[in-house]
């Protein structure tokens, strides 16, 4: 901008000279008083030009030299270029991908990483993948061959794939790159499962070692999307996952963050990856789910029994836990509660049961899960399995004689 204004600067002083040819035969000192009377000729013109009204020479000057302060103190002020926003035609719709089974929808795309093309998801998507439909929303089925590597530390699994098609563009160093907080960026993918991409605006709220938290409002479904640096149009990282921070404690209470908080996985720095072959990871988050579909029936029946004192007979048509209640169909007296001794018998046949199941597939699944991001879950899981059994234990001992 600086070049272009002085040039403007010194083509209107060169405008008084046009037409001049330098004799041959004249000295320096002579060309420079030609020149200088011209000059002067010029000014003496440009300030007639003012008197009916015309800019002179000598303000035209003035003004340019102003306007070339005032826009070197403002480029000074914002110390960089200002950030454009990413057009739709920079994101290719044949590199973006659903993931769609009937265990869940989720999202991918294809990108380059050192050298090689690979579909990029999530471990959690690719997990529950086994006999999806994988298309990009240009309609092209994607093939995946029989392995895949994952991330030990990060929800994020890759995918060689040979592909001749479109491909986003990764960052290779958010540092490099200048990523930082309040920077604008969009997520893309197939948000609620509806099959079809849209495109979240939101920014960069979080920065850590491993993730990027976005203000973008991507929901279940966009799991797998792309997160696009708007300025860069190249892909920061991979939306994961939400926390739910709904029901406000007093540290949470009168804070700004939101009641949802939305997490993707970075794709730079040292990532340690794991090879896997796909049918293992299928039989893995197959294992995993099952464990935890289990244990949130297990909690709920408990959390009922101790705090609410009822009993979830809804559970009767669960596939594992529904025999439990087979009795209570056939033989519990509703019309006398909990309190006579046939209906305390049945409750401490349940309550057994209940424990059995809360121990029987523990070890099995341990063993079963090798993945580091499924055997990190698990011990989540474990938590929540030894608040049931604390429940029932109480029940048992406050309730039943």
């Amino acid at each position: 901008m600086a070049v272009l204004l002085l040039l403007g600067v010194l083509t209107a002083g060169g405008q008084g000279f046009q037409g001049y040819t330098p004799q041959s035969n004249e000295t320096p000192l002579q060309r420079a008083e030609r020149a200088r009377q011209k000059l002067m000729q010029r000014l003496q013109e440009g300030g007639e030009q003012s008197q009916n009204g015309g800019e002179s020479l000598q303000e035209r000057i003035a003004r340019l030299k102003r306007e070339l302060a005032e826009a070197e103190a403002q480029l000074a002020n914002q110390g960089k270029e200002p950030f454009r926003e990413a057009s739709a035609a920079a994101v290719s719709s044949g590199a973006l991908v659903v993931i769609s089974s009937e265990q869940s929808e989720g999202s991918g795309f294809i990108a380059e990483m050192r050298g090689r093309t690979f579909l990029i998801t999530n471990i959690h998507v690719l997990g529950a993948a086994r006999g999806a439909s994988i298309q990009t929303l240009d309609g092209v089925e994607v093939s995946l061959p029989s392995h895949g590597f994952v991330s030990q530390r990060r929800d994020v699994a890759i995918v060689p794939i040979k592909w001749d098609g479109s491909r986003l563009e990764l960052s290779q160093s958010l540092s490099f790159d200048e990523v930082e907080l309040g920077q604008p960026v969009t997520v893309m993918g197939n948000s609620d499962g509806a099959r079809v991409a849209t495109r979240l605006k939101g920014q960069i709220r979080g920065v850590g070692p491993d993730a990027l938290e976005v203000s973008a409002k991507f929901v279940p479904g966009n799991s797998g999307s792309p997160i696009i640096h708007d300025a860069l149009g190249k892909v920061v990282a991979v939306a994961s996952h939400l926390k739910d921070l709904t029901p406000k404690t007093k540290w949470t209470e009168d804070t700004e963050l939101a009641d949802i908080r939305r997490f993707g996985y970075r794709l730079d720095g040292e990532i340690e990856w794991g090879l896997v072959a796909l049918e293992d990871l299928f039989q893995q988050a197959e294992a995993y789910h099952r464990y935890e579909d289990r244990t949130k029936v297990m909690s709920h029946i408990g959390y009922m029994l101790q705090f609410e004192d009822k009993l979830m007979t809804n559970y009767r048509s669960h596939e594992s836990l529904g025999y439990l209640f087979e009795h209570f169909d056939r033989d519990f007296q509703w019309h006398r509660g909990t309190n006579s001794s046939h209906n305390q018998r049945l409750l401490k046949r349940f309550v057994a049961g209940m424990m059995t199941e809360l121990q029987s597939d523990r070890q099995s699944t341990q063993e079963a899960l090798q993945v580091d991001f499924y055997r990190r879950r698990f011990l989540v899981i474990e938590d929540a399995r030894n608040a049931v059994v604390q429940n029932l234990v109480r029940f048992r001992d406050s309730r039943l004689d």
